[in-house]
């Protein structure tokens, strides 16, 4: 196992014992997690990775390159925010959510291969 995946690996098990974390101004990483419909079936790494810092989220593509959905649902379910990206491996878009109220937001990324991640992040 390379220094990069085992790096990764603890980086995710840490991640999933918090649901965030941030030492005062430094991005908050946002958990993502896949949305399966399959839960037997093969579990494989999360592709893609976000931090908001300041109201604007960073997606980071680890190992996936092709088209991104995003969508950001409020508390209630309601859409406040959709956008698709082209992306490559190994590349970073930001989502502005500054004009998003204080509350609690859902981030759905879904991949053209119809895989869908999500995680939650306060604004």
């Amino acid at each position: 196992m390379n220094l990069k995946t085992l790096f990764a690996a603890l980086l995710m098990s840490f991640c999933s014992v918090l649901s965030s974390y941030s030492m005062g101004d430094e991005p908050v990483v946002i958990v993502l997690t896949e949305i399966n419909d399959n839960p037997a079936g093969p579990r494989t790494g999360v592709p893609i990775s976000a931090c908001i810092d300041d109201g604007i989220i960073t997606t980071t593509t680890n190992t996936y390159s092709g088209t991104i959905s995003v969508v950001i649902k409020d508390e209630d379910g309601d859409t406040v925010f959709s956008t698709v990206e082209n992306v490559s491996v190994n590349s970073q878009f930001t989502t502005n959510v500054t004009s998003l109220a204080d509350g609690t937001y859902t981030i759905y990324y879904t991949l053209d291969n119809s895989s869908v991640y999500s995680g939650e992040f306060e604004k």
